[in-house]
């Protein structure tokens, strides 16, 4: 094989990698920005094809895509409707549909807390967009999402649409129109004064931008919170469906996925060691590095990119003291930080923050 036939199959299996990193999305989820779209007077097969998306994701005879497809489209469409608030506004489209077999299975929950309990388990169903977590915030509750998406123009308006739609399911499910959480944190830095009253209208809560995570805080009396229609007998049916489905997409995805995943869900909390990754996975980190490198990567490359992405959004999005970043992203001290950022983007990690004021 020539030295140039080798690179040519380095470069194929790169962009193949890429390609997977973002995992899948449904059509259900898809379905919920093209409604959004069509507000605007865009035509949905027009916007799939800018994306190479099969146009048989709108009847359903398509049932997923590649997320690297979905981000391209959602990119395209906040292009094209020139909305900085396209992925708020596209929240107010949320059916029961739009989170697929999930969406049915909260709709037969007894109270909100089964509901709440099912999403993170079964939300690979809808897609890779992002992971749920629910954790303590202080005396509250926080359900917080951590998108996995990569493009910093896509993630904001993804986040937004995440957060007002569960928040907007959640009211129809309860028959509590009028139900608001404690407060809502968002990674996003604090929009002009003119968008701003949109957040007022969908949330109808105390806002807090520049946060380190974005998340739906609530007092946990929420959680037996009675909803409109249980069905205990068609909800078991559900689960059993669901779990089939769910082992089916773990069994399809690329170990490269999988571990991206669980690095950008677990590094939130400070850099994770990655015995409890190949842990977490079920493999002997042994196992995990050849898997890897079998797929064209390897464990501390995943780990730089990641960290670069986290420092950069962090950087670019909130005031988090920049030795807070360093100490959160592993690095022994604040100078090792300096050197690796300056290296990643050219400019240190101050100049970065500082660059758009």
């Amino acid at each position: 094989m020539s030295a140039c036939q080798s690179d040519d199959n380095k470069n194929d299996e790169k962009r193949m990698t890429e390609k997977h990193l973002l995992g899948t999305a449904s059509a259900a989820a898809i379905r919920q920005y093209l409604r959004a779209a069509q507000d605007y007077g865009i035509d949905p097969t027009d916007a799939l094809k800018a994306a190479e998306i099969p146009e048989g994701i709108i009847d359903n005879s398509v049932s997923r895509t590649h997320g690297r497809a979905f981000q391209t489209l959602i990119r395209w469409l906040i292009e094209h409707t020139r909305d900085p608030l396209f992925g708020l506004k596209s929240s107010r489209y949320v059916q029961p549909g739009s989170y697929s077999l999930v969406g049915y299975m909260a709709m037969n929950c007894r109270i909100a807390r089964e509901a709440l309990h099912i999403t993170p388990m079964y939300e690979a169903i809808v897609g890779d967009m992002g992971i749920t977590k629910i954790e303590k915030y202080g005396p509250h509750l926080a359900m917080r999402w951590v998108c996995q998406y990569d493009d910093p123009m896509v993630r904001p308006h993804m986040i937004d649409n995440v957060l007002g739609s569960w928040l907007l399911f959640a009211r129809w499910l309860a028959d509590m129109q009028d139900g608001k959480p404690e407060r809502v944190l968002f990674e996003r830095p604090r929009p002009p004064a003119e968008l701003l009253k949109t957040y007022e209208e969908v949330f109808q809560a105390p806002l807090e931008f520049g946060c380190d995570r974005s998340a739906l805080i609530f007092s946990e009396d929420v959680l037996d919170t009675p909803l409109r229609q249980p069905d205990p007998v068609l909800l078991s049916s559900l689960e059993k469906q669901a779990a089939s489905v769910i082992a089916e997409i773990q069994e399809r995805h690329p170990v490269v996925m999988q571990t991206r995943a669980l690095l950008r869900t677990m590094m939130e909390d400070g850099l994770p060691r990655r015995d409890k990754v190949a842990s977490e996975l079920g493999m002997t980190e042994r196992t995990l590095q050849r898997r890897l490198q079998e797929s064209g990567t390897g464990y501390q490359q995943l780990l730089d990119d990641l960290r670069r992405e986290v420092a950069t959004e962090w950087l670019r999005n909130t005031r988090i003291p920049v030795n807070d970043i360093a100490t959160r992203l592993g690095f022994s001290e604040a100078r090792s930080f300096h050197r690796r950022f300056k290296a990643w983007t050219g400019m240190t990690p101050g100049e970065y923050r500082n660059k758009d004021e």
